[in-house]
């Protein structure tokens, strides 16, 4: 009988797979979710870091509330309904978050410090990514603030409906606002999408206000709600690029 000390018994296709499972498992770094990467920035980092403008970012933010809050109470005196109230929160429920985009967010190429941040554990893409997503819950927990203010002194409106308007127009905004800043490098690009938005809105406005009104309060709440859910996937998955892209050159 032949000796067959020398042969060897080769796993079979399930064990094979099983094995290398068990390597990429042990060796690969998983990726970890967005809430994790922003928590971690957080934690390494501080609120001080994150926010070296805070002043600056409060002034802005006691300025267009004084100005929106003004602004609700006008469009109720003039219209003595809900019409004249949701045309304006449709057109300026956006107002705070693209001022604080303009001011603090577009500009992060042009700093002389540009370079030299980029090495850095953590780019300004990343932190641009973690102000922007708390700059724009910010301003949905404001814009709401707004209309519970006006609530108190006008109940001739539905507030939920006003809500729904108001965070759905800064969802819509916010979202085509990244993507197209994420594609065209150039700063007059800012001022052109907020030109355009209040161009639009403040000229379908002034062709038939009522009409226009009319159109915004007869979409069901279930095409608002819908609008608003997507626009949230698409935001946060744009952030979500900011984070985890590391060669972000030509990102912005």
């Amino acid at each position: 009988m032949k000796d067959d000390k020398w042969s060897v018994d080769y796993p079979g296709d399930s064990k094979m797979n099983g094995e290398i499972q068990a390597i990429l498992s042990k060796g690969l770094i998983k990726p970890k979710p967005f809430h994790e990467h922003l928590m971690e920035m957080y934690r390494q980092l501080g609120f001080r870091y994150l926010f070296r403008d805070a002043t600056e970012v409060l002034f802005t933010v006691l300025l267009v509330s004084f100005a929106m809050v003004f602004g609700l109470f006008q469009a109720m005196d003039s219209g003595k309904d809900e019409g004249g109230l949701y045309s304006y929160l449709f057109t300026m429920s956006p107002i705070l978050y693209l001022l604080i985009a303009s001011l603090f967010l577009v500009n992060l190429r042009k700093r002389d410090t540009f370079a030299v941040e980029m090495t850095c554990k953590y780019h300004v893409y990343q932190l641009a990514a973690f102000r922007m997503l708390v700059f724009s819950i910010l301003a949905v927990l404001l814009n709401l603030a707004y209309i519970l203010i006006l609530f108190m002194f006008y109940q001739n409106f539905n507030i939920v409906e006003a809500m729904l308007i108001s965070v759905s127009s800064l969802s819509i905004f916010s979202t085509g606002y990244l993507y197209i800043m994420q594609k065209v490098e150039m700063r007059v690009t800012s001022y052109a999408v907020i030109a355009g938005w209040l161009f639009v809105n403040v000229a379908l406005a002034y062709i038939s206000k009522d009409l226009y009104a009319s159109v915004l309060s007869q979409i069901p709440f279930f095409v608002y709600i819908s609008v608003i859910a997507g626009c949230l996937y698409l935001y946060v998955r744009r952030l979500k690029y900011f984070i985890t892209f590391r060669n972000v050159e030509g990102v912005m």
